[in-house]
């Protein structure tokens, strides 16, 4: 008896957790994603400016914001891909209020993606990310999940992920989902998932 409560308890889960994982949407920047060919992956490789120009978020109504580059340069392209805090975001993004002309450079190559930050000629920061293709972009493989309590019965989990593509125009689209659940003895409590997608100009 015990063991098929038990089984029923990791079953549950089991349905839940997959169930609630994060989901990607393309439902704000489809019309501007060029759909990718495994062939052509490597036209992510390029230099991208640091900050984006232009956010597309799947809650609510675009605002005006979305479109101003000032009041998003908090959100720079390198801790964005490498799933950093916000804290260290707001940290690296002051180093750009000086004279400092940081680029995102990234190069591409099968299942491995490097990620530089340029100061000029002068490499700043250098990390290697691995991913792979789907449906027109390149899905990175450092997802995040984490859990409390027991999740699904006494807890919950927060688990967010991302993947790259390129616009028509050639720009940079980082498009990360993000799911937070919590549950009461099965009962689905508060909760929310999104996605938040940034656009970076290339540059030549």
């Amino acid at each position: 008896m015990r063991n098929r409560k038990l089984n029923f308890i990791i079953i549950i889960f089991l349905v839940f957790a997959f169930s609630s994982c994060a989901t990607f949407s393309k439902k704000r920047f489809r019309k501007e994603v060029q759909k990718l060919k495994i062939e052509n992956i490597s036209k992510l490789s390029g230099n991208y400016s640091f900050n984006p120009i232009k956010r597309y978020y799947s809650l609510g109504k675009p605002e005006v914001t979305d479109n101003i580059a000032d009041s998003l340069r908090n959100n720079n392209a390198y801790m964005f891909l490498l799933n950093q805090s916000l804290n260290k975001h707001i940290k690296f993004d002051s180093l750009s209020k000086t004279k400092n002309n940081f680029q995102l450079n990234l190069a591409i190559e099968k299942n491995i993606l490097k990620v530089k930050v340029l100061e000029g000629l002068v490499v700043i920061k250098d990390t290697t990310l691995t991913g792979k293709y789907r449906n027109g972009m390149f899905y990175l493989d450092n997802n995040f999940l984490e859990c409390n309590g027991i999740p699904y019965l006494f807890g919950g989990c927060r688990n967010n992920k991302r993947r790259i593509g390129l616009t028509k125009n050639g720009n940079l689209i980082i498009n990360e989902a993000v799911n937070n659940e919590g549950a009461l003895l099965l009962i689905i409590g508060a909760g929310y998932s999104y996605n938040l997608t940034y656009e970076y100009k290339r540059v030549e």
